[in-house]
């Protein structure tokens, strides 16, 4: 009588703890298993995204170069003035070459929406209520934005917060993010223009 009862006790007490230990296992594999599956078409896309902006900047990069050598780099200049007139030189260099591109030309669609995720926590609600400030700060006066349109002289920059930064593509020298009112910005710093705008990501 008292062999059987010490078997079924111990029998018991076998499978709940093989019942607890294939629980934890469940929950450990089923973890590690969303955070590798879940994500994966979305980075397939995003990583597209990149590659496509970055083919689109480095054309523009390329027409760029080729625009500035028909002229004298800024830096090559001392004199502010003869730079300033450098500048608007390659500005109108820039527009007539590329005089039928819109707005989403190099920021298009699927760089647009991917940015629009990525940069959503850091610039809306209230725990980006900070770093909104942070740009305001020094946020220049609001004008019209428009592909190949000057940015104002002598406008102050908005600065652009390092968490923001870190969430956007790495640009070629010469190229700048700002945000201006609500609208991320794309400038060329040689010709002081907008090269495209993506609207109200803040």
């Amino acid at each position: 009588m008292t062999s059987p009862f010490r078997i079924g006790m111990v029998g018991s007490a076998l499978i709940t703890v093989g019942c607890a230990l294939s629980s934890s296992g469940t929950g450990a594999s089923g973890t590690t298993s969303s955070t590798i599956t879940a994500p994966a078409s979305q980075t397939s896309l995003d990583k597209e995204a990149l590659s496509d902006f970055d083919r689109r900047v480095h054309r523009y990069m390329t027409l760029q170069d080729k625009l500035q050598r028909q002229g004298t780099r800024q830096k090559q200049r001392a004199d502010v003035g003869e730079n300033i007139v450098s500048r608007q030189a390659l500005a109108t260099r820039i527009r007539f070459a590329r005089h039928d591109s819109k707005q989403g030309d190099i920021l298009g669609p699927p760089i647009a929406a991917a940015l629009r995720r990525a940069m959503n926590p850091e610039l809306r609600g209230d725990a980006a209520a900070g770093t909104r400030k942070s740009i305001r700060e020094e946020a220049p006066a609001t004008f019209k934005l428009e592909v190949n349109g000057a940015y104002p002289e002598g406008a102050s920059r908005s600065t652009m917060p390092g968490n923001v930064l870190a969430i956007l593509p790495v640009l070629p020298e010469g190229l700048e993010y700002r945000i201006v009112d609500t609208h991320l910005v794309l400038m060329d710093l040689d010709a002081n223009i907008v090269v495209d705008y993506l609207l109200d990501v803040m």
